[in-house]
C-alpha cells in the first residue's frame, strides 16, 4: 500500500496529499533529464504562479532550436522560498529601499507617502 507524501511542506499553503510511488512493485528509478536554462516566463493566477521554463539539452539542440518547455504551478509561498533559495545560493541579496521608522514614518503617512 502506497503511503501519502506531502506535496508542499512550505508552511501555511496546503496542497492535497499525493500518493507516493510503490517501491515494492518493481518500479525503476525515474529518468532524469539535464539541460541548460535558456528562458523563462510566469503568469500570476488565482491558484498561484505558473512558471514556464525553457531549456536546451545541448548546444547543438539550442542551434537547431530544439527547446524543451516545462510548466510548473506553485503557490506564492513556494515562489518566495525558491527566490530566497536562489538568492542565497548565488550569494546575492535583494536591495530594498530603506523604510522610515518612528516619527519619520508617521510624518510620511501624514504626507500620503508610503515607506
Amino acid at each position: 500500500m502506497a503511503s501519502s507524501v506531502r506535496a508542499n511542506d512550505t508552511g501555511s499553503d496546503t496542497i492535497r496529499d499525493i500518493p507516493a510511488a510503490d517501491k515494492s512493485a518493481g518500479s525503476t528509478p525515474q529518468h532524469e533529464e539535464f539541460g541548460v536554462l535558456v528562458g523563462w516566463s510566469h503568469q500570476i493566477g488565482p491558484q498561484g504562479i505558473s512558471l514556464a521554463m525553457q531549456s536546451a539539452a545541448s548546444q547543438a539542440a539550442w542551434a537547431a532550436r530544439k527547446i524543451d518547455r516545462r510548466h510548473y504551478l506553485m503557490t506564492r509561498n513556494q515562489a518566495l522560498l525558491l527566490a530566497r533559495y536562489l538568492l542565497e545560493a548565488t550569494g546575492q541579496q535583494l536591495d530594498l529601499p530603506e523604510r522610515a521608522h518612528g516619527w519619520r514614518a508617521a510624518l510620511a503617512r501624514l504626507r500620503g507617502k508610503r515607506g
